[in-house]
């Protein structure tokens, strides 16, 4: 039986000889046919695709060691029981210098155009988003500071993260107009609750004309996904748009923790060295838990990156999807 060490050292052998073909066959397209590279602040990127064989290489090295790679049953039980208090750690410690702003969110979502967002036609009022797992508002911030009719609620799981978002210089002025409101929500427990904003306790269920799910149902154990999901849509009015990114099978984050002891809490389910959870999708995985919604879309985004500083490529795969639900 291959060692923990030689499974790590095959992976990246791999990955590897994977990127180098694919960072070849692009180069000789983008001069072949002109296609187009990418760059994103100091990375450049391509779009990727793999072959059959590939994944199943990728899938039998997953498998091989994961019995003596997997947490003990104690650790899976206390990581879900901190899940809260390891975000909460997590925001204490990087503030709202984690994540970057996420601009790219018009461009990939027709639902958020600015055309949309600004419509004052509808009977219904202003266009209210609600983003589940706002963290501390890259994404709402800057849909909120483009469009000034728009409204919006951020949840997320952490207090220390919607006190950052509260504090943030665009959902103060928002909120002052009345057009932001955050709260904290665990989707996993129990249906669609009253939320105490400003001292009022309001409804989310069936306030929302768009829900925004990123990178947020990957967090939570499998066992509680379907509900969470199932709340999610509770918060849409008939007709509302749910949009969905998250992290996809094989992502090459995946294939690092996979092959580290004690990070596998399950199937394709693992922690992270600062406690956080994370789940890695295949579309069939979402295609069951939003079975109530009408697709609109739902792809793998595969990429090729490589960082013009060290150097290095990575291998990314992530999950994107538009959903409706039904009038």
């Amino acid at each position: 039986m291959p060692s923990e060490t030689d499974t790590a050292s095959s992976y990246y052998a791999l990955t590897k000889h994977i990127c180098a073909q694919q960072a070849g066959l692009q180069h000789h397209k983008q001069q072949s046919s002109g296609e187009e590279i990418n760059n994103t602040d100091n990375q450049i990127w391509v779009e990727d695709s793999w072959t059959e064989e590939e994944i199943s290489q990728v899938a039998d090295m997953l498998s091989s060691e994961k019995p003596a790679l997997r947490a003990k049953a104690h650790q899976i039980q206390k990581y879900e029981a901190e899940a809260a208090l390891n975000w909460d750690r997590f925001y204490t410690r990087n503030h709202s210098n984690f994540f970057k702003d996420r601009h790219y969110l018009q461009r990939v979502f027709p639902e958020l155009s600015v055309e949309r967002l600004s419509d004052t036609s509808s009977s219904c009022g202003p266009f209210v988003l609600l983003e589940v797992g706002c963290g501390v508002g890259n994404a709402v911030l800057p849909l909120l500071e483009k469009n000034p009719n728009l409204h919006v609620w951020g949840l997320d799981l952490s207090h220390v993260a919607i006190d950052l978002m509260r504090q943030d210089k665009r959902f103060a002025n928002a909120s002052r107009q009345g057009r932001a409101k955050a709260a904290v929500w665990d989707i996993t427990a129990g249906s669609c609750p009253l939320i105490c904003t400003n001292m009022k306790v309001e409804h989310v269920e069936g306030v929302a004309d768009g829900a925004i799910f990123l990178f947020c149902l990957s967090a939570i154990t499998p066992e509680k996904m379907k509900d969470a999901v199932r709340n999610v849509i509770d918060t849409l009015k008939p007709g509302g748009c749910l949009l969905f990114r998250d992290y996809g099978r094989f992502d090459e984050a995946q294939l690092k923790l996979g092959t580290s002891r004690g990070k596998c809490l399950g199937d394709n389910f693992y922690v992270k060295q600062d406690g956080t959870r994370c789940y890695y999708f295949d579309l069939d995985d979402i295609r069951a838990m939003f079975s109530e919604l009408e697709e609109v879309e739902l792809s793998y985004i595969r990429r090729v990156y490589s960082n013009r500083g060290d150097q290095s490529v990575r291998r990314r795969v992530w999950i994107h999807g538009r959903f409706r639900k039904p009038q």
